[in-house]
């Protein structure tokens, strides 16, 4: 995957779904939803694969501002910090990365929670 724009359009795709489920569906369900795979060109690939190599990414290309927005709202609604610039499509990849480990740790630390109150 040298050349990742052709990934974009699959990118924005996962990126809006991961979005718009992150406080619909548990992490369970995010997590599973990662690590399926979509069809790119005839090929399948992970969509966690497609985000690391959006990640990776060399061109400074600029995400849409819906995009951008997005993130960013649900990075404060996460309380994560430091909040990076979240402009670039490698920005914005690596923020869901981080999103899903932030959001594993409180699942893992409500069932923790959870067990102990029993």
């Amino acid at each position: 995957m040298n050349n990742q724009v052709h990934l974009l359009p699959a990118f924005d795709e996962i990126a809006q779904k991961f979005l718009n489920a992150s406080h619909k569906t548990g992490y369970a369900s995010l997590q599973s939803y990662l690590d399926s795979s979509v069809a790119i060109s005839g090929a399948f690939f992970r969509r966690r694969t497609i985000l690391l190599a959006i990640h990776d990414m060399k061109e400074d290309m600029e995400a849409p501002l819906a995009l951008q927005k997005g993130v960013l709202a649900e990075f404060e609604l996460l309380k994560m910090r430091p909040t990076p610039s979240l402009k670039l499509y490698r920005d914005i990849a690596t923020a869901i990365l981080r999103m899903e480990v932030v959001m594993g740790s409180a699942a893992l630390q409500a069932m923790e929670h959870g067990e102990t109150k029993h």
